[in-house]
């Protein structure tokens, strides 16, 4: 039998110029060009077995246009760190956060969810078989857009020229590494209720939770403890109890970067002197425990053995939410490669009948 394959392409283009102000909780990209996606293309590539819609009693069709999509605007940096949509409330949209909020209380820490910044649709597909349906990882990727990023970087070149227009070429295609797909297969009739993260640049695995320079003094951030009155680093993130923290001694001049080999961001930043400096090791030794990212790379999707698959039963639509979205605990989330642009390209085939 002829594996089917249904291909959804979303070529990002036209770069917003307009500079955005953004709030503490939009930290990684405060003050930063936007992204918006200039045009959406859906398909499908078979032999009639697949067919897709946008409503489960809609018209099913082998192509759809940006104008069937919903326009999810800019893009902003946003995270999945927080999973009671999926582990508790079992939703059937996935939740994305801004987080970085707080509150001045020593251990309160606010996560606000964030409706906007993001691609999350619901499509339909039905088949004439019942199959089971995975990702082709030879037709899914998450590239940058060369030719634009060429042109967008010859312009800030022209508007700054404090580094070489091949080294904004080269930041501005960073951006793809800190891009994710989500999909969220929600089929409660069959109790099929799963999702996967889809990292198809991973370099590393990605901890939700650090320190953070929000406000871009270069300096990271911490706050004064009602206690006793002194300043303490502020520690952002998904941790099990924020009470296991250890703290070193204030230092009596600022120290240098983390990184001295790289620019200053809000993972790159310096310990202020007199602030209790955030011990991660001796933290983590003491029980603390940071929340990792679970996401797969594209070569587990090779061979017999998959990461994901989900059924498609004859003639019933199966629902399926696809997101994609700038994990922004991603350390390659940083202000220097926004205003990139990027094409993406996601397949889902028939692995085999049921």
């Amino acid at each position: 039998m002829k594996k089917s394959k249904l291909i959804l392409s979303l070529y990002i283009g036209a770069i917003a110029l307009s500079v955005a102000t953004l709030s503490m909780s939009l930290a990684w990209y405060a003050n930063s060009t936007k992204l918006r996606i200039n045009s959406i293309n859906i398909s499908i590539d078979c032999d009639r077995q697949l067919a897709i819609s946008t409503a489960p009693d809609g018209k099913y069709v082998t192509s759809l246009d940006k104008q069937d999509l919903e326009d999810c605007g800019s893009f902003y940096p946003v995270t999945s760190a927080h999973s009671e949509w999926y582990d508790v409330d079992k939703k059937d949209m996935p939740d994305f956060y801004f987080d970085t909020n707080y509150t001045e209380e020593e251990y309160a820490q606010l996560s606000s969810l964030a409706s906007l910044g993001y691609f999350a649709q619901k499509l339909y597909l039905k088949s004439d078989d019942n199959v089971l349906v995975s990702i082709n990882p030879k037709e899914t990727f998450i590239n940058p857009n060369t030719e634009f990023n060429k042109t967008y970087a010859h312009e800030l070149f022209l508007r700054d020229p404090y580094i070489s227009e091949a080294e904004y070429e080269f930041r501005l295609n960073e951006l793809v590494k800190s891009m994710r797909y989500l999909i969220l297969i929600n089929d409660m009739e069959t109790d099929n209720y799963k999702y996967i993260i889809i990292d198809p640049n991973k370099n590393s695995t990605t901890t939700y939770g650090g320190l953070l320079d929000n406000n871009d003094d270069d300096y990271y951030d911490y706050f004064k403890k009602e206690s006793d009155g002194k300043l303490y680093e502020r520690v952002y993130g998904e941790v099990n109890d924020r009470s296991l923290i250890i703290y070193d001694d204030p230092l009596e001049e600022d120290s240098d970067y983390k990184d001295v080999t790289e620019e200053p961001n809000a993972f790159n930043a310096r310990h202020k002197k007199g602030v209790y400096r955030f011990n991660r090791e001796q933290s983590i030794e003491n029980g603390l425990v940071f929340k990792e990212e679970v996401s797969h790379t594209l070569d587990e999707f090779e061979g017999v053995s998959k990461p994901f698959y989900f059924p498609v039963y004859f003639d019933r639509p199966q629902e399926i939410v696809l997101s994609i979205y700038i994990e922004g605990w991603d350390l390659d989330s940083v202000n220097s490669n926004m205003g990139a642009t990027f094409n993406s390209n996601i397949t889902f085939k028939i692995e085999r009948e049921l």
